[in-house]
């Protein structure tokens, strides 16, 4: 009993990111040790053009690395020339997923400054994942401290034009040089970095997402409110099977209806209640699902707007099915930080197709057009706002 209770996952109905502790209780690496090697030879930069600078195409000119032994600790921090890693066969990453990682954002700001947006709220996800994964512990504020300077350094690959950015991939992978399965002994951090365009190059897209109910993509008491590799890989196939009759996402669920995520993002339905009152309502954080940090960031703007209920609880899809046949739905979309708002425009239940609303001319519904402004304003914006970091 003490074991399950032990990995039992907490239910949150406030924020997950409320007090962030990125301390580490061991000796970590330091931002002041940090070391800089430049590369001799520098990339050719490809066109700020959506068509061509596409997700996760480019890399820039440099990395952040920093090793892990059972035995010394965390090695000093380096900045070094992008290059691949040589990896042993039997690296536990490899067989075993033994890897977690993070996806954050840095913007252009006026005046040539570099903007961040509540990194340190990725860096305390990144820590819970390492824990769940027997991964050493880090002291996250040094680590964020480290990524600022590797955006320093390439500064000159964070693109300058609105609705394109830099994508910060933090990755912690098992690296001992062994089969079984059991916690490293050595482990590798690195941050890469990759130039990105808008998600969608002409402007928000609603997509078509179809209610798989004959796959899940976590179960509670398992890994699905970590950022772990292990969770998207079986997406995969799942996601090739519905684009083929004609869907671009799965919704999410577990067997008895119980809706999780869509594709890689968090869900939100804005409806009339039975109640009459108009509710925005997001599935609660109950381990199954990443506790993402653009919901989170939605939830705190749309509580201050103080025009509507807003809620985190347990949804089943038949809620949401009798929602948009009743006429209640007012609007429903995802968030991410790859696509930051994803409008829908349908849902695929078994044979039927359930149309939800949106406004043809905004390409989305009011309220998620209104947060996509709000959220890029932020990020892109010169004011000062307490989730930007300005370098």
């Amino acid at each position: 009993m003490m074991l399950r209770s032990l990995w039992r996952s907490p239910v949150y109905s406030f924020s997950y990111y409320t007090n962030l502790d990125l301390s580490c209780p061991y000796p970590s690496f330091q931002a002041r040790d940090l070391t800089t090697t430049h590369t001799m030879h520098y990339i050719t930069k490809p066109p700020c053009d959506p068509k061509i600078m596409t997700f996760g195409a480019f890399h820039t000119d440099h990395l952040l690395e920093i090793d892990w032994s059972e035995k010394m600790g965390w090695s000093r921090p380096q900045i070094v020339p992008f290059k691949s890693f040589s990896i042993h066969p039997f690296s536990a990453c490899l067989h075993y997923a033994i890897e977690c990682f993070e996806g954050a954002k840095a913007y252009r700001g006026p005046n040539n400054s570099i903007r961040t947006f509540r990194l340190n709220c990725n860096m305390y996800r990144m820590k819970q994942s390492a824990k769940r994964l027997s991964l050493p512990d880090f002291d996250g504020t040094e680590l964020e401290r480290c990524i600022e300077q590797l955006l320093k350094v390439d500064r000159d690959w964070i693109p300058d034009r609105p609705g394109f950015s830099c994508y910060i991939r933090p990755t912690l992978m098992a690296t001992e040089e062994a089969l079984g399965v059991r916690a490293s002994s050595r482990a590798k951090l690195f941050v890469a970095l990759c130039p990105v365009g808008p998600y969608f190059p002409s402007g928000l897209k609603p997509v078509r997402v179809f209610c798989n109910t004959s796959t899940i993509r976590s179960a509670p008491g398992g890994v699905g409110g970590f950022k772990v590799a292990g969770n998207y890989a079986p997406t995969v196939l799942p996601l090739k099977e519905v684009q083929k009759i004609g869907f671009h996402q799965n919704l999410w669920m577990l067997p008895d209806g119980l809706v999780q995520e869509m594709g890689v993002c968090n869900l939100f339905f804005f409806w009339k209640n039975k109640e009459g009152e108009k509710e925005l309502v997001t599935p609660i954080l109950d381990g199954t699902i990443l506790p993402g940090i653009l919901r989170d960031s939605i939830l705190e703007i749309t509580r201050g707007m103080g025009k509507f209920k807003v809620t985190e609880k347990k949804l089943y899809i038949q809620e949401v099915l009798e929602a948009i046949e009743a006429g209640r739905m007012i609007e429903m979309f995802g968030s991410g930080t790859a696509v930051s708002i994803q409008p829908i425009e349908a849902i695929g239940f078994n044979d039927k197709i359930y149309e939800v609303q949106y406004d043809p001319k905004l390409n989305a519904g009011e309220l998620s057009h209104e947060l996509f402004d709000i959220l890029t304003n932020i990020q892109t914006g010169g004011g000062e706002h307490k989730w930007v970091r300005q370098i």
